[in-house]
């Protein structure tokens, strides 16, 4: 019996949102780590000043499990206290000063994206502040050596150390930790496809669907709007394909149809070019069960994501049969497939031209038979990597 320390405190918020994709991981690998109690004694913490999931509380409620408060104790002292021979963290704060040399330490990297995206001109549209735009700028330009060999250090903390057992969720996140530090080509880093809610055996994901005469409080009609999730970080791309949509009403291209952004915390980012505000719909971060209903009844979801380790997104809307137009760039095609139109994520003029070929009613349909066969495909994957995952982190 291996006694196993689990960091919740990855699953929580991170400064950005409430949710995210690293945080969702997290979760579900914790779930999973519940059928195997046979082999470990789970141990885990987290921030009481944070949001944790209802349902990870009740779990460890339920099994008995001893749940410490990081504001009260260290995680050193935790490890000596409960004998840990093994840790894992879904994303790695090494800050917590971790005792390397005492115990065997697991950590998911997915992926490096202040490495392959440190910057980019869209992000000084995010800033507020005039500190904020000139440090920007000094990072692209006159410090750019200097930034790039900090970020090279601070991710290397990670993926170096010879203590840590990496894993990674895609062969694109694989691929640039290899290329970034050659070294870790011997260490034969594992890859396990990045897993949700839907390939758990001992979850049962409680969906309370809306019904859609909810999307009249949101101004728009089922199958007449296109999708745009996680818009209030500039990696995210938002406001690129915003442009674009904006310039097809304005062209009379998109007649009949509107945009939807969620998580918007700022909606002067978005508004200060746009030209056609009666043609767009923005949103705050929305529970789950929103994003739900608006990815069920969207016409097409858009991804124009700078970056990303492996991506769930465009996954859930396919799960609906809704067609998939997005960012050609890192993980992005290994994880659509045949089942996205793909874009320069840095062109509005590619956006544009692929929300008009989506727009093509035999595209569009063939588009939707694609959806459903590759959330097939990724589903089954998941489900045979999420165990394989399990195994190694309790062998």
């Amino acid at each position: 019996m291996i006694n196993f320390l689990y960091d919740l405190t990855a699953v929580q918020p991170s400064p950005q949102s409430k949710f995210h994709g690293g945080g969702e991981y997290g979760e579900v690998v914790f779930f999973k780590l519940l059928e195997n109690l046979d082999k470990i004694h789970l141990v885990a913490y987290y921030n009481s000043s944070a949001y944790l999931n209802p349902d990870i509380l009740k779990a460890i409620e339920e099994k008995s499990i001893t749940l410490y408060d990081i504001k009260n104790i260290s995680v050193s002292e935790i490890i000596k206290k409960e004998n840990i021979q093994r840790a894992y963290s879904a994303m790695l704060n090494l800050n917590q000063n971790w005792p390397l040399d005492e115990i065997e330490l697991y950590n998911t990297v997915h992926g490096l994206r202040t490495l392959e995206m440190p910057y980019d001109s869209i992000m000084l549209s995010y800033e507020k502040k005039l500190k904020e735009i000139l440090k920007d700028i000094l990072f692209m330009t006159v410090l750019k050596k200097w930034y790039y060999k900090k970020l090279l250090c601070i991710n290397g903390r990670l993926v170096q150390d010879k203590r840590i057992k990496v894993i990674t969720i895609s062969n694109h996140s694989l691929a640039s930790i290899n290329s970034f530090y050659p070294e870790t080509k011997k260490l034969n880093i594992p890859v396990f496809a990045s897993p949700t809610f839907e390939q758990l055996d001992n979850y049962k994901v409680v969906k309370n669907s809306l019904p859609d005469s909810k999307l009249a409080e949101y101004c728009i009609e089922k199958s007449k709007y296109f999708l745009i999730t996680s818009a209030a970080r500039w990696n995210k791309n938002a406001l690129r394909a915003l442009y674009a949509f904006d310039q097809l009403v304005s062209e009379n291209s998109v007649s009949g149809y509107k945009l939807v952004i969620t998580g918007v915390t700022d909606k002067s980012i978005f508004t200060k070019k746009l030209k056609n505000s009666d043609k767009v719909v923005l949103l705050p971060y929305i529970e789950r069960d929103e994003l739900e209903l608006l990815n069920r009844n969207a016409y097409c979801f858009i991804y124009p994501s700078l970056n990303e380790g492996f991506g769930y997104p465009p996954i859930d809307s396919m799960s609906f049969g809704v067609p998939v137009i997005a960012s050609g760039s890192s993980s992005i095609p290994e994880v659509c497939g045949n089942a996205a139109i793909y874009f320069d994520p840095y062109s509005v003029s590619e956006i544009k031209n692929r929300i008009l070929q989506i727009l093509t009613p035999s595209i569009y349909n063939d588009m939707v038979i694609k959806a459903k066969a590759q959330h097939k495909i990724i589903c089954e994957k998941q489900k045979k990597d999420l165990n394989s995952l399990a195994e190694y982190l309790t062998k």
